[in-house]
């Protein structure tokens, strides 16, 4: 009698893992996709642009701080892109704060932006940019602005820790002032993986104004195509605030369309389902080919991917349907 019940409670059991397996990922009810205009860089945020990221379906951008795509430092003229957004059904959901002033200086002169250069004048004229790129977040409308702490493959051994903790405290400031939201990102450096971050911030933000950023691309290069990805998921979900959704082949930072690559979508979408993620995830797709024949070509270009990684796996909310 025990033994046929212990056996009906395990075929009980088996039917139930194999309906949740049919039902797919618990995805995450409060996860809205956003587009970032990074693949759109090479073109100007203006009437063409934004009638095709709507005609795209989508309904929320994060809008990539770079002249001339964005006229950022330029206050009037930010009022009128946003003037644009809503005459189209968008809003700037977020924006990505500028590492480098615009396309033309760091093509052409190499200029980047580092709020932990060692340089203290270009970290003085970078933390300004900053500063700047949050008050256009606040023009803009966006609830939240992604800094990158420094460049990929920085290194963290000297006074990096350091500059970063000042850069935060000042910038937490400013964005407070603002009515922004600083979310940190991963950037494939070992002084922003994931668990630095969280770290990062519970000493300088322990009532958590900060929230993090969780580029899962980046995550997953960092990984080697293992489990590292979810070990950095899994390390920044006390903090987690936003995702940079892209693919890649876990060899190289290629920002592909999701599904394009290597990334275990499932399990990641699974598991922040189960976390319960409430919060934008950017599409950051990289164009190679620079904006040839137009926003509207662009966007052709990868809305087969994404519109097949979104029916996969049930991800509609950014779209109008």
């Amino acid at each position: 009698m025990v033994s046929s019940c212990c056996g009906k409670a395990s075929r009980t059991k088996a039917r139930s893992h194999e309906t949740e397996a049919a039902m797919g990922p618990r995805i995450p009810a409060g996860m809205e996709l956003t587009l970032s205009t990074h693949l759109l860089v090479h073109s100007r945020l203006d009437d063409e642009t934004l009638a095709a990221v709507a005609d795209a379906g989508y309904r929320a951008v994060e809008a990539w701080l770079a002249e001339p795509h964005l006229p950022w430092r330029h206050p009037d003229r930010l009022q009128a892109v946003r003037r644009r957004l809503a005459a189209h059904g968008l809003r700037a959901g977020s924006v990505h704060l500028p590492f480098y002033p615009s396309v033309p200086e760091l093509l052409e002169q190499g200029r980047r932006w580092s709020v932990i250069d060692p340089d203290p004048n270009h970290r003085a004229e970078s933390l300004a940019g900053m500063e700047r790129g949050l008050e256009a977040a606040a023009v803009l409308g966006a609830a939240g602005a992604v800094l990158h702490l420094g460049w990929p493959e920085d290194d963290w051994r000297g006074d990096a820790p350091r500059l970063a903790r000042e850069a935060v405290g000042r910038l937490r400031e400013r964005a407070r002032a603002c009515g922004v939201r600083l979310l940190l990102e991963n950037i494939l450096s070992v002084g922003t993986r994931s668990a630095r971050l969280v770290e990062l911030l519970d000493e300088l933000d322990p009532d958590g104004e900060v929230g993090l950023c969780l580029d899962l691309g980046h995550a997953h290069v960092e990984g080697g195509g293992g489990d590292g990805l979810l070990e950095q998921l899994e390390a920044a979900l006390p903090r987690l605030a936003h995702l940079h959704l892209h693919d890649n082949d876990a060899g190289s930072d290629q920002h592909l369309p999701p599904g394009r690559g290597t990334i275990p979508w499932r399990r990641v979408l699974d598991r922040l389902g189960e976390a319960g993620f409430h919060g934008l995830a950017a599409l950051e797709i990289r164009d190679p080919d620079r904006g040839a024949g137009g926003p509207a070509a662009t966007l052709a270009r990868v809305r087969p991917a994404v519109d097949a990684f979104r029916r996969e796996h049930g991800l509609t909310a950014a779209h109008r349907g």
